[in-house]
């Protein structure tokens, strides 16, 4: 019997590359989204595709597409955190609403989801969740300050959800995308106003990480090849950078040793103390 995936995010980019690569693994494939008017017309060709209509950060639609979903399919195996988007901009430049709104979607709107599907898959002690990382929640890229916020709460939030409900039989894994050519970038919020003493900031890119494009194609059907497997890894890597990962986690491990080998302050005395008291 097939097994079932949801995938949210699947009109455009990595969503839509891993509905086509998981339909053709023979996988049942629901390929959510919030404007349906996007769908491509291919996933409406295939046999095993149901298009829903899905808004990650409306509680009523996830509700309503789940409903539906396993109405046609019956229970979901694996979720696939795809959906997403990028507020650009430095702290400053970013209005409040744009960083709760970055969140809400990015964060907020993954927690909904799999919320919604938790209690079946603890129910029947089998389920996979997959949430989609970035570069940037490894790495801390000028000019997106919300965004990898946001890439960073989702690296945290997987790793403590993985550990809830390990002892369930149920796995989490982080897919940590380099760069793709999925349109992401060119759909990115601007920021609400633009600061130019912020603009050398971005100088700091060409050497910050491999910036080369990645397969689309090969690295969904790595996803794959990993999906709803017991012995799937926590976290998976796709595409270029990875070895600028590396080297910043090398950073880290550097400064944490320096700083442990310190000394310690001078003990502050306090006033009418003689020193040799």
């Amino acid at each position: 019997m097939a097994k079932t995936v949801l995938v949210t995010g699947a009109s455009s980019g990595f969503g839509e590359a891993l509905v086509v690569a998981f339909a053709d693994a023979g996988w049942n494939v629901a390929a959510t989204m919030r404007n349906l008017a996007k769908a491509p017309a291919s996933l409406h060709e295939l046999s095993n595709v149901l298009v829903q209509q899905l808004d990650v950060t409306d509680e009523t639609s996830i509700r309503d597409a789940v409903e539906a979903i396993e109405s046609h399919f019956g229970p979901v195996d694996v979720l696939l955190n795809v959906a997403g988007n990028v507020v650009q901009g430095t702290l400053e430049e970013l209005s409040l609403d744009q960083v709760r709104a970055q969140l809400e979607t990015n964060v907020v709107g993954l927690v909904a989801v799999a919320k919604a599907l938790l209690p079946g898959m603890r129910h029947r002690r089998s389920g996979h969740i997959i949430n989609f990382s970035s570069g940037g929640g490894l790495i801390g890229v000028p000019r997106l300050d919300a965004y990898v916020a946001s890439k960073f709460a989702v690296e945290g939030l997987s790793e403590a959800l993985s550990r809830d409900i390990s002892h369930l039989g149920l796995q989490v894994t982080i897919v940590e995308p380099g760069v793709f050519h999925t349109g992401l970038g060119e759909s990115a919020v601007q920021p609400s106003r633009t600061i130019d003493a912020y603009a050398p900031a971005a100088d700091q890119l060409p050497g910050l990480y491999d910036w080369t494009p990645g397969n689309l194609e090969g690295a969904a059907q790595t996803i794959v090849s990993i999906a709803g497997r017991s012995d799937a890894p926590m976290r998976l890597y796709v595409g270029h950078g990875l070895d600028d990962v590396r080297r910043h986690y090398h950073q880290r491990l550097d400064e944490w040793a320096a700083s442990e080998h310190r000394p310690p302050p001078h003990p502050v005395r306090r006033r009418g103390e003689h020193p040799c008291n």
